[in-house]
């Protein structure tokens, strides 16, 4: 059976949720105007089909703002006092006329590290330190810089902080437990392609995929980076999930329970590598580890996600998925993408 053919205009239109949309009027102006925009189109239709995601256009044109590009700099500078739609067409206009600002950037992959996942991981994790597990080994599948490495390390909140490292949650349905989390004995990322926080370029690539509208995001990236100097060095491994899964299980020590970890990563897996990476990980299941994903249902059926009890409370919400040896992978409840809520229903133990 053929596949459907890409429809670049519609990736772009269905890129943002109703709730970022209404969060972020620039960005929402300025997916419209690129859905609408031939060079748009065509540059998003130029990606590795695994990245045709316009997350990775709009990172590109932030890149080049963040590079000092002579029109792109200026308007994201004057996000809040430009109209959002002067500020996406005079974007546009600037892509007709350099299109190789994205072009070049185009061999890249949208790799945003949101910490903000950590304040649901670490609400998984509560759960499960209540149920005795006590010790484990974390598999950060998707890992990039590595910031989701460290949820034990983290404060979270649920009001805004004035510390800019403090995570921000809001539990909608007052179910996220307080405690202690695990014990984390080993750190271990997976990645394609993993970023150093040491090499300036790839910090201002993560820049560039954080949402100019969110300044908060901005600060909060770069005090954790700070502060990660100072924390446990975690392990790297280049290459295909699918492929290195087995050796970083096999690398733990049995002194604790591997988890593995991921959020919106298998969402840009084909159908065929999410089926096995599946069967993978499920065989480690089933020897004893923890399997904890974050993603849209949709997007990865060939992860088989479970059922759920109820409907994401807020439209476009990650399913919290958690399997255990033992038993079949269970729905805990939904979150935002990037951590802003979690709705969390784990069953009873």
């Amino acid at each position: 059976m053929n596949e459907e053919p890409f429809d670049a205009a519609a990736a772009y239109r269905w890129s943002l949720s109703a709730e970022d949309r209404a969060r972020l009027p620039y960005y929402d102006a300025l997916v419209n105007a690129l859905s609408e925009a031939e060079i748009g189109r065509t540059l998003l239709e130029e990606a590795r089909p695994e990245q045709r995601n316009p997350m990775l256009v709009l990172a590109a044109l932030h890149y080049g703002a963040l590079c000092g590009d002579p029109v792109l700099a200026p308007l994201y500078d004057a996000i809040g006092a430009l109209a959002p739609g002067e500020f996406a067409s005079r974007i546009a206009s600037r892509l007709e006329e350099r299109p190789d600002l994205v072009r070049r950037q185009l061999h890249r992959a949208t790799q945003t590290n949101e910490p903000g996942r950590s304040a649901v991981l670490a609400a998984v994790l509560r759960v499960l330190k209540a149920r005795d597990v006590d010790d484990i080994h974390l598999i950060d599948v998707g890992t990039s810089m590595g910031l989701n490495l460290y949820p034990d390390l983290y404060r979270v909140n649920v009001h805004d902080p004035s510390d800019p490292s403090v995570l921000v949650i809001h539990d909608l349905n007052g179910t996220v437990r307080s405690g202690n989390l695990p014990t984390v004995h080993q750190r271990i990322g997976i990645d394609l392609n993993p970023l150093d926080p040491d090499q300036p370029d790839d910090v201002r690539w993560l820049e560039a995929c954080l949402w100019p509208e969110e300044p908060h995001r901005n600060a909060r990236f770069h005090s954790i980076l700070e502060q990660m100097r100072q924390w446990p060095r975690a392990i790297r491994l280049k290459g295909p999930a699918v492929q290195l899964i087995d050796e970083a299980v096999s690398s733990c020590s049995p002194n604790a329970t591997p988890v593995i970890f991921h959020s919106w990563v298998a969402a840009y897996f084909t159908p065929a590598e999410q089926r096995e990476f599946r069967a993978r990980v499920m065989r480690h299941v089933e020897a004893g580890a923890i399997w904890i994903y974050f993603e849209h249902p949709k997007s990865v059926p060939g992860l088989d996600p479970p059922p759920s009890a109820t409907d994401s409370p807020r439209k476009g919400g990650s399913q919290i998925v958690v399997s255990e040896a033992g038993a079949e992978p269970a729905s805990w409840g939904w979150a935002h993408a990037h951590g802003r809520w979690i709705a969390l229903t784990p069953p009873p133990d």
